[in-house]
């Protein structure tokens, strides 16, 4: 029947009418309905309601307890590296040696004057040892005597600084023998066997992964209600084992102009297959309400654009059944692959579709349940 307003000159009933949100006129049947009226089969999914967990999540990077970037005080060439990267080594191990000749030739000048200076200070003692006994048989003069005893004395400096310029020589030679200063694992090797090096540069990296760190930022409310030895959660996707580390320290994450805070959880035992540059979750309690999400299959997702849908099954216990279309603010933490969790849009109990008609469905088109 035609709408009492379209009796009004047409510009105006227009106007009106789009205004009002009603059909429009034009001829005197009802507005259609564009949705396909044969039912498609379908399959539905139920949105079940997703229990928060009482803590906040800190994303962090596992480091290694310790880490030595050892290097040499000498100029030279490489002679041999006596490891490979990856490998594990024991504390003391020799891992690389520098070519060493010119401190060889010092130390063996370093010894012979060594050796030298010890024979003359033996001699040295020995007369000062005689003219003591001579002078107290008075066959000597004192005078003789204290010079002597001043020999003795110059002769016992001499060995001195003797035996000092040969321990600086041989403490040279352990810098060209580079030594595992603790146990643990070979992360990088720097130089190669004939290449030049210098004082300060960097030659072997060494990791202590007997224990590991995890270093993770925080905001100030979540680090206000830690303390230094708190237990906390990790969990490190491809690590099934339950993780748990406990907390160092709250720092300042000032490095390179940055603000806010760090967290650093101390990994004491950790598993195989744990090395550093993982991604790591802490879980840190927290008494702040969290949203309440729904989730659905994965496959009931429908995605236009920047704009995430499903179509929902109008509310109903029989046939015939029609589908809206539902836009969602979806939670855009990393949870699953499986799953799609929705902030807004949903209740939990509404049914969804799933599968690859979700893509062919129209809002408000006809559909049959299959099982």
């Amino acid at each position: 029947m035609r709408h009492p307003l379209c009796k009004a000159p047409q510009g105006f009933a227009t106007l009106l009418l789009l205004a009002l949100g009603l059909p429009g006129c034009g001829d005197t049947r009802e507005a259609a309905n564009d949705a396909p009226e044969n039912p498609r089969p379908v399959q539905v999914a139920t949105a079940e309601a997703v229990s928060q967990p009482p803590y906040v999540t800190a994303a962090g990077i596992i480091r290694p307890y310790r880490r030595a970037r050892m290097g040499t005080r000498q100029t030279g060439t490489v002679e041999a590296v006596l490891v490979r990267a990856g490998e594990r080594v024991t504390a003391g191990q020799e891992i690389l040696r520098v070519d060493s000749r010119d401190l060889e030739a010092s130390r063996a000048a370093a010894l012979a004057q060594r050796d030298a200076a010890q024979e003359t200070r033996d001699q040295a003692i020995r007369n000062r040892d005689r003219f003591r006994r001579l002078y107290k048989q008075e066959l000597v003069a004192e005078v003789r005597l204290e010079e002597a005893q001043l020999e003795a004395e110059r002769a016992e400096s001499a060995l001195g600084r003797a035996e000092a310029e040969l321990t600086a020589t041989e403490v040279n030679m352990d810098y060209a023998r580079l030594r595992a200063p603790f146990s643990g694992v070979v992360s990088e090797i720097l130089a190669e066997q004939g290449s030049f090096v210098a004082p300060g540069m960097p030659l072997v990296v060494f990791e202590d992964r007997e224990r590991l760190e995890a270093e993770a930022g925080i905001d100030q409310a979540s680090a206000a209600r830690l303390a230094e030895g708190d237990r906390l959660a990790v969990a490190v996707q491809g690590i099934d084992q339950p993780l748990e580390g406990r907390l160092q320290a709250v720092l300042p994450a000032l490095a390179g102009g940055g603000t806010g805070l760090r967290l650093r959880v101390l990994i004491d035992d950790p598993p195989a297959g744990l090395v550093p540059g993982m991604v790591a979750e802490l879980r840190v309690p927290t008494t702040r309400d969290a949203p309440r999400l729904v989730r659905v299959p994965a496959g009931a997702l429908l995605r236009r654009g920047q704009l995430s849908g499903v179509f929902v099954l109008e509310a109903g216990d029989e046939a015939p059944w029609r589908v809206r279309l539902r836009w969602l603010a979806l939670d855009q933490t990393d949870r699953d692959d499986d799953w799609v969790y929705v902030k807004r849009g949903l209740e939990a109990g509404e049914r969804v579709v799933l599968g690859s008609a979700t893509s062919e469905l129209v809002d408000g088109q006809a559909v049959e349940l299959q099982d």
